[in-house]
């Protein structure tokens, strides 16, 4: 286990995103594909429980497994990155990111950092300047998503209720959004997701309007795909503050419907959604989860959720046979046992 602290992030409220390059498209799965009831608790207390040493979590806030099983949480109630070596039962082998860049917003600098290997001090590559509303300031972010190709940089500017797209450090272009409940606004939008295969198409939690939209590029205003703007519910055709959302190339939308304490996933184009993580009451069980922030896939088609208020990561496994990412690569279906490393 590897635990990085950044010294130089705001100390008084913290909310972090972290960024996996092998997520930055849509991910194509088998259509009919089935998650388990219940969650296995990969990092963090299965009973919630936290503190800071290296074997609990603290309101972590997002998590990602790489296609070598190295397992990345955002801590952020902890202040830093803890980085977990998942050893499988069955493997052909293993190899190190070529890279190995985290870039990670920081909420309350409002600005978004590069971390090389090794680094002691990050790199601004986003905002830095202020809270405010200019092109080249941020406004308490929370969501955002890195083109590993382009290196371009989409950020949820939460409460300036636009996206903000940054092809450079100095300033932003604004793509999306004002502050309202129309199609072409946003209210405290918490995250996004861009199909970069699909044209750029982004799709964005707009946690307060408690619906997902979908902006085409070059379009002036977004369609409503899932849940009911300004109605916060928990009816499968409905959403309550959802924080992030994840896309698979089958056209289903995966969003962490936070106030019911769900994920949900939802064919774009139908009236309601399907409760896959979660069973909408907040609890510690294997089969619940307490308000949780992130998901993402792991390189075998399973959940990996952000529980955050429970202080840990889940694992919901995925059944259907082969799974295959957005690169076309393959890898089996296999099983792990979770988390324990060294301590550096």
């Amino acid at each position: 286990m590897l635990n990085l602290y950044f010294k130089q992030l705001w100390l008084t409220t913290i909310f972090l995103s972290i960024f996996s390059f092998e997520e930055y498209r849509a991910l194509t799965i088998c259509p009919n594909m089935t998650w388990s009831f219940n969650g296995t608790t990969i990092a963090g207390s299965s009973l919630g429980l936290s503190n800071n040493t290296a074997a609990y979590l603290k309101k972590p806030q997002d998590a990602f497994v790489d296609q070598n099983g190295t397992l990345y949480v955002l801590d952020s109630g902890n202040l830093r990155v803890q980085i977990f070596w998942l050893l499988f039962i069955s493997v052909d082998g293993i190899s190190v990111d070529l890279s190995g860049n985290i870039y990670i917003l920081d909420h309350g600098n409002e600005r978004a950092t590069k971390w090389v290997p090794g680094a002691v001090n990050g790199t601004v590559v986003a905002g830095n300047n202020g809270m405010g509303n200019r092109s080249n300031q941020l406004n308490l972010p929370y969501g955002f998503f890195v083109d590993p190709i382009t290196l371009f940089i989409w950020i949820a500017d939460t409460y300036n209720s636009r996206i903000v797209r940054w092809e450079s450090p100095s300033t932003g272009i604004i793509v999306c959004g004002s502050n309202g409940t129309r199609s072409d606004q946003f209210y405290s939008p918490f995250g996004l997701f861009v199909d970069t295969i699909n044209s750029n198409t982004i799709y964005v939690a707009d946690t307060f309007n408690h619906r997902v939209q979908m902006w085409l590029q070059g379009a002036t205003n977004g369609t409503t795909i899932a849940g009911q703007t300004s109605a916060c519910g928990s009816g499968l055709n409905q959403l309550c503050n959802p924080e992030s959302v994840i896309v698979d190339t089958n056209g289903y939308i995966y969003i962490a419907d936070n106030t019911f304490c769900r994920i949900m996933r939802w064919k774009i184009g139908s009236t309601s959604g399907t409760m896959i993580a979660g069973d909408s009451i907040f609890g510690s069980l294997p089969n619940q989860l307490y308000y949780p922030y992130n998901i993402k896939f792991d390189p075998n088609g399973a959940l990996i959720i952000a529980d955050t208020y429970n202080n840990r990561v889940q694992k919901f496994v995925a059944s259907c046979g082969e799974f295959q990412t957005c690169l076309n690569k393959f890898y089996q279906n296999i099983d792990g046992i979770y988390f324990l490393g060294t301590i550096f």
